[in-house]
């Protein structure tokens, strides 16, 4: 393990000395590390590296349009030891994040930009002033020298977009709006970007947003929102897990809530839990407390109990962050 830096030469470095590369990311992939995977292995590629993407889980059905996105292996295993020199760990605080064993049989390349990173990595690219790791890896192409191609240029405006909540969100800083500025200059259309990522959406993510906000419930004066989904649910929509990933910003959205939580009980005995907040409330510090993470504003963490003991053990952690002194 190596102390952590915010500059990207380390990190370049590293990729400079390998031949073969592994990038993942987290369990559920979102956007920032989708679109982060994806733009990481075109500057490996520029450099004679031949990078190879696994993840756990597939992407959210609206990242259908990405570059590049059919080169991304959906797998629960790994590959041999002997193809892999060096594996790039995007945006996980913990090497448990990306739900693979046996990561550590190789030189981790960390690149995050959570205050809570555990500097797993043989180097540690971190930076919790980024607005996405989407943005360090654009940091990491313009140190390397590599062309910034129209094709980068978009997979890193969704990892910056989406991450920062179509710049609503409070990590929307100066260098959100300089990276989105430098990004669509390099060839990203916004408003084509926008549109394929919220405007094409499949009807049966439609007919399952249906049943989920049927289980909107408000507490706390209308401060806490919560939402459920079941695999019951996900059948009856014809749907998929990954459909869920935005769906804990609707009640984020109504008017006097603070704090918004979506309960995702599709294992018997597990629950994913999403948190998202406003304002100063720092919902990361109750995910961490369930053994996981995030950012203050937006967080989760997996959960084990029935989905009535998770709800009531959450509950119980969140309503004191929405009570009015």
């Amino acid at each position: 393990m190596r102390d952590a830096t915010k500059d990207p030469a380390s990190a370049l470095a590293a990729l400079r000395r390998v031949r073969r590369l592994l990038i993942t990311s987290h369990a559920s992939p979102d956007g920032d590390a989708i679109g982060s995977e994806l733009a990481l292995a075109e500057v490996a590629a520029q450099l004679g590296v031949e990078a190879t993407i696994v993840n756990r889980d597939p992407h959210p059905a609206n990242l259908d349009f990405l570059p590049g996105i059919e080169r991304i292996a959906v797998s629960d295993r790994l590959p041999p030891v002997e193809e892999v020199q060096l594996v790039a760990v995007l945006e996980c605080p913990g090497l448990d994040r990306p739900g693979f064993e046996g990561l550590e049989r190789w030189p981790i390349l960390n690149i995050d930009h959570h205050l809570s990173n555990e500097q797993y990595g043989a180097v540690n690219y971190l930076d919790e002033e980024a607005p996405a790791v989407g943005e360090m890896v654009l940091r990491l192409a313009e140190a390397a020298g590599v062309a910034l191609t129209p094709t980068m240029a978009t997979n890193l405006y969704v990892a910056l977009v989406t991450d920062t909540g179509d710049f609503r969100y409070s990590n929307a800083t100066p260098r959100a709006f300089q990276a989105a500025a430098q990004l669509v200059a390099a060839g990203a259309v916004p408003h084509r970007i926008a549109e394929a990522l919220w405007e094409q959406v499949p009807a049966r993510l439609v007919r399952l947003q249906a049943l989920v906000l049927a289980t909107l419930q408000l507490e706390a004066g209308g401060r806490l929102a919560t939402i459920t989904c079941d695999a019951g649910m996900l059948a009856q929509a014809g749907a998929f897990p990954q459909y869920t990933e935005n769906l804990v910003n609707v009640p984020r959205a109504i008017a006097g809530v603070r704090v918004a939580a979506f309960f995702k009980a599709f294992s018997p005995g597990s629950v994913k839990v999403s948190l998202r907040s406003r304002g100063d409330i720092d919902v990361q510090a109750v995910a961490r407390a369930f053994g996981g993470g995030g950012h203050p504003n937006a967080a989760g963490c997996t959960v084990q109990g029935t989905l009535g003991e998770v709800q009531a053990r959450l509950r119980q952690a969140l309503l004191p962050l929405v009570e009015v002194s």
